[in-house]
């Protein structure tokens, strides 16, 4: 038999066939052009452009299969989980179906089912302007309003102000939103591994600004010792949240949850997907797993590496957010042996665009410590050294140095 890979990134985040080293079994892989070329020995690989919006992805799928049937479909992107879950409907395949996947992408109806067993956010699917209206009117403001299906705090407004929710009417809704109450507190990340609805590995976070207010904003994702005493709380709160929504069967996920001030946790949202933002990445630095590699073998029944003892040392990921202006100074390497990935995603000379979403950075790093003590200490002495070694000239500073220019050779 055969597997089928519906995959959109680039061939050094998902070397599937190295994953799959010991799997027995033609691997077809459907792509972006983002994968970039290869000679890896697929036995069918066909590149479709315009990936996220080209439905020529399912149909082909469709026809691979009558004449190459597969046993199973894989995806880890979570703009793909909703078109692979209908192909598994069609072709009666295993894995997560239509419902779970909707009920993982869908925040609106996420919360509906939830919300019968942990605590969220008041909350309004927006199908119209007096929806926002009357939402405000009963719980007052600030309110977020986003995506029901977004990632990475794209197209999410926080409403502070009455000025605020006129410039929003103004601008006007469009359709696919919802709105919610806007909670007060820290904010924790829970990522893992799910078989049905147990969880069988488990890492948390606690961020140090809200994925909702990052935009421009340096964050840094603080891994916790299990130790820590809120870990195996978090761990229990995200277990409620899978044991309320439809089964992924077989997944990784992500889940973000409040801490008030009153102590209580507040569900955010949970995809079934791994975490982005190089919060995956820093969750292998400490545990020493690679939870896509995971869970793409778990799917296919092959043998798991999952940590069975408490990791020797806690790691964090920074991102430097986008802002306007040009980039002047770049380091090409950084000075730190406990630093255990750079990866600049900008380039000198570059102009930049404010940030459009959480994990739009100039760079991400991610780091190590014996603790939470240790750690921090090294973020400060990291964020002293780019303070040093990062220049991005202002945008407007830039349009004054064009015109001074000219003027110099008028």
């Amino acid at each position: 038999m055969a597997i089928l890979i519906l995959n959109q990134r680039r061939r050094a985040f998902a070397p599937y066939l190295t994953w799959l080293e010991d799997l027995e079994e033609e691997v077809y892989l459907y792509t972006s052009a983002a994968y970039g070329e290869t000679t890896e020995p697929y036995a069918i690989m066909q590149v479709f452009n315009h990936w996220t919006t080209n439905d020529r992805v399912e149909i082909e799928a469709l026809k691979l299969y009558e004449e190459h049937p597969y046993r199973l479909i894989i995806a880890l992107d979570e703009s793909d989980l909703i078109r692979t879950a209908r192909l598994r409907e069609r072709l009666s395949l295993p894995g997560q179906r239509l419902e779970s996947a909707m009920a993982y992408r869908d925040k609106a109806w996420m919360k509906s089912l939830a919300s019968q067993y942990v605590l969220c956010p008041a909350f309004r699917r927006l199908d119209s302007p007096l929806h926002l209206y009357d939402f405000v009117q009963e719980h007052g403001l600030p309110v977020v309003v986003k995506p029901v299906d977004g990632m990475g705090s794209m197209n999410t407004d926080i409403i502070r102000t009455p000025e605020q929710l006129n410039e929003v009417w103004e601008r006007g809704l469009g359709a696919g939103l919802m709105v919610e109450a806007y909670i007060e507190g820290e904010m924790y990340e829970i990522d893992g591994l799910m078989m049905g609805q147990e969880i069988r590995f488990a890492s948390a976070g606690r961020y140090s600004c809200q994925p909702v207010e990052i935009l421009g904003k340096e964050c840094f994702v603080e891994l916790l010792s299990p130790a820590d005493p809120i870990f195996q709380r978090l761990v229990q709160e995200v277990q409620q949240v899978i044991e309320a929504l439809p089964s992924p069967g077989i997944s990784t996920f992500h889940c973000e949850l409040f801490h008030t001030r009153e102590d209580e946790l507040v569900l955010c949202e949970i995809a079934s997907r791994t975490a982005g933002g190089r919060i995956s990445e820093s969750v292998s630095a400490m545990y020493g797993v690679n939870l896509n590699r995971e869970w793409v073998r778990a799917q296919c029944g092959l043998p798991l590496t999952l940590p069975t003892s408490s990791p020797p040392r806690v790691a964090g990921v920074y991102l430097m957010p986008k802002r306007p202006g040009t980039v002047k100074k770049l380091p090409e390497a950084l000075p730190f042996d406990w630093v255990t990935e750079y990866v600049p995603r900008v380039k000198t000379g570059e102009v930049l665009d404010a940030a459009h979403s959480s994990v739009d950075a100039v760079m991400t790093v991610i780091i190590v410590g014996g603790d939470s003590v240790s750690l921090q200490a090294r973020l400060s002495q990291l964020l002293q050294y780019l303070e040093r070694e990062v220049q991005i000239l202002p945008a407007l500073k830039e349009v004054a140095w064009s015109e001074a220019s000219v003027i110099g050779r008028k």
